[in-house]
């Protein structure tokens, strides 16, 4: 792995600064601590280029679409390497201030499972939390390991379950909840589960079954109403599921469609709605959750599909949902009715990130754009780092992390330098 030098950085006008990372402005799993891509109070850069703002560059060995995830100093993410023969699906620590290599390691390769050509196996975003970090990878594979660097556990699903053949490889990244490791076992083959491995030993702790049916979309963890639910898309409906008892309390949808429900897009909350699609490029539906095993109360129903892959933000009553062919469509919360729709540009397969009054959309040509939010559209700058971009963006204090397909940037915000400041 090749962190770009102190005298190379120099020489391009880019500065090194060492920094801290506030543990309170974490970024633990896939779209940061509530898994809406929201970071309020991060004074996020504007205008970058591979020489104006970037901390620190680090070329990782082979290529990923998986995104970084971050705890208090360290970063950590995932690879897939080829290296003379030889795959490995390998994981890395870095020093979140220069970018230097804490540790890496490979478990193993394991099963090979067909990709789709814009993806490796290495899919799927960690989750940290305070003693573990939990890897997964697109064969199934799940691993825990401490901060250190030492392997606690591995799982492999297909060992337990069989292989499903999945198209497309394996997708989803974990949640922790509680003391559980939550991942849907959600294929065509069947049969299908939503399964807790034990956090301390990686053993099923316990599962729920499932129609049959793939999905790759990562559950969302909601806080309601004084209880705790795991709402789970695919099968064309969402369906919740009790964190403390596992039991399933409701599902919302016909249940029927194309592909069995295939999805890509993971549901979001915001200001006490959940937002989702049933199934890929389907109409986006809004929903307000209620106590017990309540059935959701539907808000609205978009009149035109939703994205195919990338997953909306919902951010100061707006919900901006990127089309994989570069639309943006920005929809009213409360009413679901379209406030304007404007093309960005090139094929998108990140989700966006907000903050401080700013959207964040990466496409695959490498190019970031960023959107001033509110109800007229705005584009403040769009930044280009030259390299293809399907990793979603992770938030570290005020500082963007964005993983291209072989490195990953740390990008300054804030007071970094003087150019290209908001």
């Amino acid at each position: 792995m090749l962190v770009l030098p102190l005298a190379a950085l120099l020489l391009s006008g880019i500065a090194i600064v060492a920094v801290a990372f506030d543990g309170n402005r974490a970024w633990p799993q896939w779209r940061g601590a509530a898994a809406d891509g929201v970071a309020e109070h991060a004074d996020l850069p504007v205008r970058w280029s591979k020489s104006d703002r970037v901390r620190w560059m680090v070329k990782l060995p082979g290529w990923g679409t998986s995104s970084p995830v971050v705890h208090r100093d360290k970063v950590f993410v995932t690879t897939q390497s080829d290296e003379g023969g030889k795959r490995s699906l390998l994981t890395f620590s870095l020093d979140g201030g220069t970018g230097r290599e804490l540790w890496r390691h490979d478990f193993g390769f394991g099963v090979q499972q067909r990709t789709h050509e814009k993806s490796s196996l290495a899919v799927n975003t960690p989750a940290v939390t305070e003693d573990a970090v939990y890897v997964a990878f697109g064969n199934s594979d799940i691993a825990r390991y401490t901060h250190d660097g030492n392997l606690v556990w591995v799982t492999r699903y297909m060992a337990l379950f069989g292989d499903p053949k999945m198209a497309w490889g394996y997708g989803v990244s974990p949640v922790v909840v509680d003391d559980s490791v939550v991942l849907p076992w959600d294929h065509h083959k069947g049969p299908c589960y939503l399964l807790g491995l034990d956090a301390r030993t990686g053993h099923v702790a316990w599962r729920q079954q499932r129609p049959i049916g793939t999905s790759h979309a990562t559950p969302l963890v909601v806080r309601h109403h004084g209880q705790t639910d795991i709402l789970v898309s695919g099968k064309n409906k969402l369906t919740a599921f009790d964190a403390v008892t596992h039991e399933e309390l409701w599902q919302y949808g016909e249940g029927e469609g194309p592909f069995n429900g295939e999805i890509v897009v993971s549901p979001v909350q915001g200001d006490g709605a959940v937002f989702f699609q049933l199934w890929r490029q389907s109409p986006i539906h809004a929903v307000r959750l209620r106590g017990g095993r309540q059935a959701p109360e539907r808000l609205w129903i978009s009149e035109k599909p939703g994205p195919q892959e990338p997953s909306p933000v919902y951010y100061r009553g707006l919900l901006y949902a990127v089309m994989d062919n570069g639309v943006l469509v920005c929809l009213d919360g409360k009413t679901g009715k379209e406030v304007y729709r404007q093309r960005l540009g090139g094929n998108f397969n990140s989700s966006p990130v907000a903050a401080k009054g700013r959207v964040y959309f990466s496409n695959n040509d490498g190019t970031t754009f960023v959107v001033k939010a509110g109800r007229q559209f705005e584009l403040l700058a769009a930044n280009e780092l030259g390299e293809r971009i399907t990793a979603s963006p992770a938030i570290a204090g005020d500082d963007l992390l964005i993983r291209t397909d072989s490195h990953l940037y740390r990008i300054g915000g804030g007071g970094f330098g003087a150019r290209g400041k908001p």
